[in-house]
């Protein structure tokens, strides 16, 4: 593990490397201001520009070797005194069971066979008069995290989250009662 002092002393040397790209950029527009760009030589001219482009690309891996080495620095620091918090898996490998009423389940079966759907396509499949119902219902389950939204062009389009259903198990009152 490497000392507050290292790290900045290493953040010092990049600043430098830094401050030697500007003088570089700043070297490259006096070379061509001073000299007639009609009257040099361009194959001169291109070699000017390749070793510089050569210079500037190692100092650049100098400074990302750098900075990969003071992030391994903090990296080793800070996340070895807080370890982050395991993850817990079910060891039996069963879904996230997720309360859902019957009318919510029927929702997302819809939707699921569709891939995607709106509310009119809702409105349709559970025989309801108006859009309001199908579009509370979906606004629900997208709050929820159980659907994703999707704006394309007026029509708002909902996708049951993949993240969410391969981890979860959606069930009504009456499977939980069994």
């Amino acid at each position: 593990m490497r000392s507050k002092k290292e790290l900045n002393r290493e953040l010092v040397e990049i600043k430098k490397k830094l401050h030697d790209i500007q003088d570089i950029k700043t070297s490259e527009k006096q070379f061509i201001s001073e000299k007639d760009v009609a009257a040099t030589n361009s194959a001169n001219l291109m070699k000017y520009i390749i070793d510089e482009n050569r210079k500037t690309t190692m100092i650049l891996k100098g400074i990302m070797d750098k900075m990969a080495r003071i992030e391994q620095g903090l990296h080793e620091i800070y996340y070895d005194e807080d370890p982050e918090p395991e993850e817990t898996t079910n060891v039996r490998g069963v879904k996230e069971e997720v309360p859902v009423s019957a009318l919510d389940a029927q929702i997302i079966q819809a939707v699921q066979r569709r891939g995607m759907a709106c509310a009119d396509d809702i409105k349709k499949e559970m025989n309801y008069k108006g859009r309001n119902a199908a579009s509370t219902h979906l606004n629900k389950l997208y709050r929820e995290g159980i659907l994703d939204r999707y704006q394309l062009g007026k029509r708002v389009y909902y996708k049951l989250n993949a993240g969410k259903a391969t981890t979860t198990q959606f069930i009504t009152p009456a499977e939980a009662l069994r």
